[in-house]
């Protein structure tokens, strides 16, 4: 793939949840449902272009690069899921007062769930092909390979996951320069 495409997809896909219908609506109200409509479509779209660019890169340096993008994605995306979870649970409350919706309730938390977990797991494929990729070059052992892919799936776990296998794999490539170099 590309180096170009490489770098464009974590970058798209932050401005494709980050730049969600609220800005649009304000500029320009009359194309509100054009800019919910791309709003729900780009992320998924940019989510896919995501794990294809992960799971195709396996040029000199993918290992580092995969981390890095699998890391800072998960932090970038921080905000995004407080704003998630504190404004999920603001509708969800004042769905609940009125009377009338407090069965539309359930539908709407299961829609920030699975909008939530859909995007995590999208963004964890740089971590599951990491993880799996340092099993095959003798970075990591099997069992902390699943471990740290297990931890992908988990919400909040997935952070520390991605913090915690770029570091594994940064420390590695700084013992591996001085043996190059010495050799």
């Amino acid at each position: 793939m590309p180096k170009a495409i490489r770098i464009l997809s974590p970058v798209l896909l932050l401005a494709a949840v980050y730049c969600g219908w609220i800005p649009v609506d304000i500029v320009r109200p009359e194309c509100g449902d054009l800019a919910e409509l791309l709003w729900v479509v780009m992320p998924p779209l940019a989510g896919v272009m995501n794990v294809v660019s992960a799971y195709t890169d396996r040029g000199v340096g993918s290992l580092r690069r995969l981390t890095f993008w699998g890391m800072l994605l998960k932090l970038c995306l921080i905000p995004f899921y407080l704003l998630l979870f504190f404004g999920g649970f603001t509708i969800l409350v004042a769905l609940a007062v009125v009377p009338g919706l407090i069965f539309a309730v359930p539908i709407a938390m299961a829609m920030f769930i699975v909008m939530g977990y859909a995007l995590q797991l999208l963004t964890s494929s740089y971590g599951f092909v990491a993880a799996a990729r340092a099993r095959e070059q003798g970075l990591v052992g099997g069992g902390t390979a699943t471990f740290l892919i297990m931890l992908h799936a988990v919400p909040v776990a997935d952070v520390v996951a991605a913090i915690v296998l770029f570091g594994m794999v940064r420390e590695t490539d700084g013992e591996q320069a001085p043996k190059a170099a010495a050799a």
